[in-house]
């Protein structure tokens, strides 16, 4: 894996993230409860069985109204801390669990790309 810069919150800095008008973020599944920032949350589905009952992670994007730095985490809900697939698969290449959420986000990733909310980002390198 290359080094990659990131930004204050630990994330890519050649991801880059637009707000779009409110009506087309509320349709990408954005909300803004907060009134200050747009929120995206996504559990990982992972496949229905007894080996992975109780696995919840989830990929959450916060983009600030005020265009200060957005930032995307990987979060296991259980522990309440960063889940960081990425490093583990670096250690694991084969761990299944991390392999699934990998899948996940980068097709989050893709549908957020292609809705016009972030640009920059490449299947495979660092989030």
């Amino acid at each position: 894996m290359k080094n990659y810069t990131t930004n204050s919150h630990g994330t890519n800095v050649l991801i880059k993230a637009q707000t779009l008008p409110y009506e087309e973020m509320r349709k990408i599944g954005f909300t803004d409860y907060a009134k200050d920032r747009w929120y995206y949350c996504r559990l990982v589905k992972f496949p229905n069985n007894k080996k992975y009952r109780n696995f919840e992670i989830s990929f959450n994007v916060t983009i600030p109204k005020d265009g200060s730095e957005m930032y995307i985490d990987v979060l296991d809900e259980d522990f309440c801390q960063p889940y960081d697939y990425q490093m583990m698969l670096r250690d694991s290449p084969l761990f299944e669990p991390c392999l699934i959420v990998r899948d996940f986000v980068e097709e989050q990733m893709e549908h957020l790309q292609n809705s016009g909310v972030f640009s920059g980002h490449v299947k495979g390198e660092y989030i």
